[in-house]
C-alpha cells in the first residue's frame, strides 16, 4: 500500500467520519496530508490515528468556507513538504430536514458556502501549484442523492449535483494540465452523522436502501478516494465514482 508515495494532499472535513478514513488511508499509502476542519477534537482524533500509523500529517483548524483557509492550506503544503499533488473537498454542513420552505436563507447561504462554494476556493488555490508539480488530482465528495433525490433535502441534493457537473466542467479545462478532476458520490454510510437521523444504528441499517440492506463503512469509500488519487486512475477524470451499495439501481 504505496499507490501515493511521497504526495502530498490536502483533506477538508478531516475530522468527519469519511474525511477521517480518507485521511488514514492516504497516509497508510504514503501520503503527507493537511487534515483541515472546524472541530477541534474531532481534527485531532484524525491526527493521532495518522500518527499512530507512522504517517505524516499537519492540521489545520479553520472555516473552510473563507478563502483565507484554502490559502493557508496550500501554503502548509508547500511550506511543509514542497508542493501539493491531492485535494480532496469533502467538508460538508447539514441543517434539518424539511422542504425548501422551511430554510432560512442565513442556512442555505452557509450550506451553499460549506459544501460548494469551499470546493471553489480550495480548487482555485491547489491547481497552480499542483500545475507546478506536473499534474494532480482533485476529489470532490458528492453523494448518490446528486443523482436521485430523498425528501427533506432539497439543499443537499442541489449542492452534490452541483459538485458532480463541477468535477466535469474542471476535467476539460485543466487536463492540458495534467490535472484529473472527478467526483466520488457514496450511498449511506455508517457514521456519526448519517446515524443521528435516526434512533438507532438498527433503525439506519433497516432503512439503508442499498442492496445489501446495509449502510457502507468510511474505510469502503476511502478506498475509492485512494484509487481517484493514485496513478492507478491516470486515465479517469470527469467521472463520478458511485460508491452506494446498489441505492440507485431500482
Amino acid at each position: 500500500m504505496d499507490r501515493l508515495k511521497d504526495k502530498i494532499a490536502i483533506v477538508s472535513g478531516a475530522g468527519g467520519g469519511i474525511g477521517s478514513a480518507i485521511c488514514q488511508r492516504f497516509a497508510q499509502e504514503g501520503a503527507a496530508i493537511i487534515c483541515v476542519d472546524i472541530n477541534p477534537s474531532t481534527l485531532d482524533s484524525t491526527i493521532a490515528e495518522i500518527i499512530r500509523y507512522g504517517g505524516k500529517a499537519n492540521k489545520l483548524l479553520a472555516d473552510i468556507s473563507e478563502e483565507k483557509t484554502a490559502v493557508d492550506a496550500v501554503k502548509i503544503a508547500i511550506d511543509e513538504y514542497g508542493g501539493l499533488d491531492i485535494l480532496v473537498n469533502n467538508a460538508v454542513y447539514d441543517i434539518a430536514l424539511g422542504p425548501l420552505t422551511s430554510i432560512s436563507l442565513d442556512d442555505w447561504r452557509r450550506t451553499m458556502d460549506v459544501n460548494l462554494n469551499s470546493a471553489f476556493l480550495m480548487s482555485k488555490h491547489s491547481i497552480p501549484e499542483m500545475e507546478i508539480r506536473g499534474g494532480g488530482s482533485i476529489i470532490h465528495i458528492a453523494s448518490q442523492l446528486g443523482r436521485t433525490a430523498r425528501p427533506g433535502r432539497p439543499w443537499y441534493c442541489a449542492q452534490k449535483a452541483a459538485l458532480i457537473n463541477l468535477a466535469k466542467a474542471m476535467a476539460l479545462d485543466h487536463a492540458p494540465q495534467k490535472i484529473r478532476v472527478n467526483s466520488l458520490s457514496p450511498g449511506p454510510v455508517e457514521t456519526n452523522r448519517y446515524l443521528t437521523n435516526f434512533s438507532s444504528q438498527e433503525e439506519a441499517q433497516k432503512t439503508s436502501n442499498t442492496l445489501f440492506d446495509r449502510l457502507g463503512k468510511p474505510d469502503e469509500i476511502a478506498a475509492g478516494a485512494a484509487f481517484l488519487a493514485s496513478d492507478d486512475a491516470s486515465f479517469v477524470t470527469g467521472s463520478d465514482l458511485l460508491i452506494d451499495g446498489g441505492y440507485t439501481v431500482p
